[in-house]
């Protein structure tokens, strides 16, 4: 089964960790501690004909943690950049940053797709200027929310739909890496009061 990196980027707490904890086992838990480095998991998925290993790498979206990310980049074919719907303002301009780096840093054949989470948490349509922003870079969006379950399957799927034939051939032929199921590279931050 053909393996594709896929790395999530973000600001710290726009919901990476929640979409990829529903994607990765189907459940929703409003408690997550934040990422701390990046946590790695590894998941099958089936969209119509196509099998697919997804390797998520979920990056922290802390300040500290930034000069760590561009190594999580390397050989990844697919990036979500994530923002939180119900803070578009501030929190897409901030996906605009991770776009940014993206592509001074990032692979040149990497697809972007912009995400929005909290969907749930919504109040307004989307501002134009997400699909405009999407539109002119030739990206696309799709809208989640982790809590209901909403576009979250439909996005993984439109990652494996929308591999061409060739990519998914290449994908087929290259070597993976040794098996890591759901390996945490770097620990979660504990909800503790004390040191």
């Amino acid at each position: 089964m053909p393996a594709l990196k896929l790395v999530l980027l973000g600001d710290l707490s726009v919901g990476k960790s929640s979409l990829v904890n529903r994607f990765a086992v189907d459940s929703f838990d409003p408690h997550l501690p934040n990422t701390i480095g990046a946590a790695f998991i590894s998941k099958e998925h089936v969209s119509k004909d196509r099998s697919v290993k997804f390797e998520v790498w979920d990056t922290a979206g802390q300040e500290r943690y930034k000069s760590l990310t561009p190594m999580y980049y390397r050989n990844a074919k697919v990036a979500l950049v994530c923002f939180d719907l119900s803070n578009t303002d501030l929190s897409f301009h901030r996906a605009r940053y991770w776009c940014d780096q993206l592509a001074v840093l990032g692979p040149p054949d990497i697809d972007i797709v912009i995400v929005g989470t909290k969907l749930d948490l919504a109040e307004t349509a989307v501002d134009v200027l997400v699909p405009e922003f999407c539109s002119d870079r030739g990206l696309r969006y799709v809208a989640t929310s982790a809590k209901l379950g909403q576009g979250v399957l439909e996005l993984f799927d439109s990652i494996v739909d929308g591999l061409d034939e060739e990519m998914f051939r290449q994908l087929e032929l290259e070597p993976t890496e040794p098996e890591q199921e759901n390996v945490l590279l770097f620990a979660r931050a504990r909800n503790s009061g004390c040191c």
